[in-house]
């Protein structure tokens, strides 16, 4: 008895399973007898056989022991892909006389077996010119084989129509599978679709093929590994060099698709928006720009909208993206910006972002209107702060404090936010988008999940209902004049701006707000400050912090004192909130003494037995002495050139200044594993 089964996106090759014959229909199936072998073949060119099953690819042509790069598989796939005009799968190979024809002519200088993945060129060449089709390049063809043996397929550049009766173009990866619906994950991002950034002109071939190079070379090469580029629209550096991330700001395909979801990545028009509110079903996840993006289109509730992730994200585009603490954020933006017009050159810009900075250095109605409304939006969101990274640091937990959903989760994790959400925090997040697109529901999907720094690359995974972390006590270190720091407040002037405490008796963690409030004098009427507090160990050298095990500070703050004026509602005793409105502005009166508070992000860390905390306060354009620290050069943003001055921090005689830490309970019995 004979069953049935789909040979995916193939129409017209011809089979053979004992005494039964035929070619795969329009629907991709074909008839064969469980537990025979059945062959497929194109006219007399035999492309390989496999035992019948309910579902085949081009992989099953060879043994299932094969792999993935075996030129015997990738000259069969590379000539069936190249019977298409398709990049991707977005319409099925046919084979039908043109192409049994072409083939026939050329058969017998075809040889699949051939160890060199280049003796197929002529021959290949030849028939796609009969054929007027451009032949697939190994890389292409490895491209498709890799995803494949993951279990999904990518259609490209498909048009959406939009509201305005124009289109706007995406790349759709789908589970490998026939008539099945799938959740979709839509992102958005102005960066581009393909690795790591940009894409090809479709109609240039060789551009596509430049770009199918890269991607495969990414897969095919180790991390920190250079990749040539065919030009500056793909970022180089570290950017290229990196391979934890396929695309910037998005989810990574081989991280969710395997899980059933179909990933969705438009390349917008200027209209962001309004374009992704268009293009909308499922869910929204993206992080980076990929996570603000989808702040206004949550607010728009669209009608298929189940569940949104922001993963590192910003939602007051003053405080948080061009003027942290009131410092100009401009030589990021700059540099951000660049690299934006390089990879999307098509991207059409409704205003100058750099001089709209530069002309608004107070916050206003313009800034406040391309900020986000977490308080008007109840759709259920998963989002994520990152800790010490200046941007995306903050904007997570303002929203998660005033959004009204009770369906809100949260995490706070290293400044590698990039990487989490490919790889720790894949698991949670397929937990989150499966409660929620497909109301299956995981008991142990915690409300905020915190990674706790232990210093020196090690770390482990804390589950609290709320955050702040309900029970935190807020501990205040009093800054003294010789240089040490106190649980009392001292009476003495301070003759240095780098401050210890004594050594901790006992293991603490802090997680959540940090704050530092300052007495503060200067001999200019500006004065931009920045607070660091590290944790020191043995011989005074510092803990790293960093995610790769660089040193990197505990917690990291940032004001221009000239801004300091608060807003007394909003404002929160760990959490300053400063109005940055001109009409608060006040410049400093030479030696005049003010009290400044300092917002410094959450961030987490333990501080061990025996070791201790050191607190800095430099001017902004001043870096911590710190052997090692050489932190990016996207965050020695802080300051314009300044003139020549003296900042003074002042202590004692009723000037108290101190750092404010969230102390939490400390637990034991961790695993440095997410779980």
């Amino acid at each position: 008895m004979s069953v049935q089964g789909i040979f995916l996106d193939i129409i017209g090759l011809s089979y053979c399973s004992g005494t039964i014959e035929g070619t795969l229909t329009s629907d991709y199936t074909y008839a064969y007898e469980p537990g025979h072998i059945i062959t497929f073949s194109i006219g007399n060119l035999v492309l390989g056989e496999s035992i019948g099953k309910p579902l085949m690819t081009i992989s099953n042509l060879l043994p299932e022991d094969t792999p993935i790069l075996d030129p015997k598989l990738v000259n069969r796939a590379r000539l069936l892909y190249s019977l298409t005009p398709a990049q991707g799968f977005e319409q099925p190979i046919v084979i039908d006389m043109n192409v049994s024809n072409a083939i026939a002519k050329y058969a017998s200088q075809i040889n699949f077996d051939a160890p060199s993945l280049s003796d197929l060129d002529d021959v290949l060449s030849k028939i796609c010119g009969k054929l007027k089709l451009s032949p697939k390049t190994v890389w292409h063809t490895r491209n498709h084989l890799r995803r494949e043996a993951a279990g999904f397929k990518v259609m490209r550049d498909i048009k959406i129509t939009v509201r305005d009766g124009n289109f706007i173009f995406a790349d759709v990866y789908l589970p490998l599978g026939y008539g099945t619906k799938y959740p979709v994950l839509l992102s958005c991002t102005i960066y581009g679709r393909r690795i790591m950034c940009s894409g090809p002109n479709v109609e240039d071939q060789n551009d596509v093929t430049a770009f199918e190079k890269v991607e495969d070379e990414w897969h095919s090469t180790p991390g920190g590994v250079d990749i040539e580029v065919p030009d500056s629209r793909i970022w180089t550096g570290g950017w290229i060099r990196q391979r934890g991330f396929e695309n910037i700001a998005t989810f990574n395909t081989y991280s969710y698709v395997p899980n059933g979801y179909a990933i969705v990545k438009l390349d917008p028009r200027g209209q962001v928006e309004t374009d992704f509110f268009d293009a909308i079903d499922s869910a929204l996840v993206g992080s980076s720009y990929g996570a603000n993006l989808q702040w206004p289109v949550a607010k728009m509730k669209p009608k298929g909208l189940k569940c949104f992730v922001p993963y590192s994200t910003d939602t007051d585009i003053y405080r948080e993206a061009t003027y942290p603490g009131g410092i100009p954020n401009s030589l990021y933006l700059t540099d951000w910006f660049d690299r934006v017009r390089r990879a999307s050159p098509k991207w059409t810009e409704h205003f100058d972002l750099l001089k709209l900075v530069n002309l608004q250095p107070f916050d206003n109605d313009i800034f406040r209107s391309m900020s986000m409304r977490p308080e008007e939006i109840d759709i259920p969101c998963f989002m994520a702060g990152a800790q010490i990274f200046i941007i995306h640091g903050r904007g997570a937990y303002e929203a998660f404090r005033t959004m009204p959903s009770k369906n809100k989760y949260l995490q706070l994790v290293d400044r590698d936010c990039y990487l989490w959400l490919n790889y720790e925090a894949t698991a949670k997040i397929v937990q989150f988008l499966d409660r929620y697109l497909r109301g299956v529901d995981y008991v142990n999907l915690e409300r905020v999940g915190i990674q706790m720094r232990l210093g020196f690359q090690k770390w482990y995974w804390r589950k609290e209902t709320d955050f702040p972390v309900p029970g935190t006590q807020y501990t205040r270190w009093y800054l003294q004049g010789d240089g040490f720091l106190s649980s009392s407040a001292d009476t003495g002037p301070a003759r240095k701006f780098d401050f210890y405490n004594s050594p901790f008796e006992e293991h603490v963690e802090f997680a959540g707000h940090f704050s530092a409030t300052l007495n503060l004098s200067s001999s200019m009427p500006e004065a931009g400050v920045v607070v660091t507090l590290w944790a020191v160990y043995e011989k005074g050298n510092v803990v790293s912090y960093g995610a790769k095990g660089e040193p990197e500070p505990l917690a990291k703050g940032f004001l221009r004192a000239s801004h300091r004026k608060l807003d007394l509602v909003k404002s929160r005793p760990e959490r300053p909130w400063h109005t940055h409105r001109e009409e608060d502005y006040a410049p400093l009166k030479k030696d005049e003494i003010v009290l400044v508070d300092v917002e410094l992000f959450p961030a987490t860390g333990r501080i061990w037995k025996g070791w201790r905390l050191r607190l800095d306060i430099a001017a902004a354009e001043v870096q911590p002495d710190i052997p090692g620290y050489s932190p990016l050069p996207m965050r020695l943003f802080y300051g314009e050139e300044p003139e020549e001055g003296t900042n003074t921090v002042h202590v004692g005689q009723g000037q108290a200044s101190y750092i404010l830490c969230p102390v939490v309970l400390l637990k034991q019995g961790y695993h440095n594993v997410m779980q």
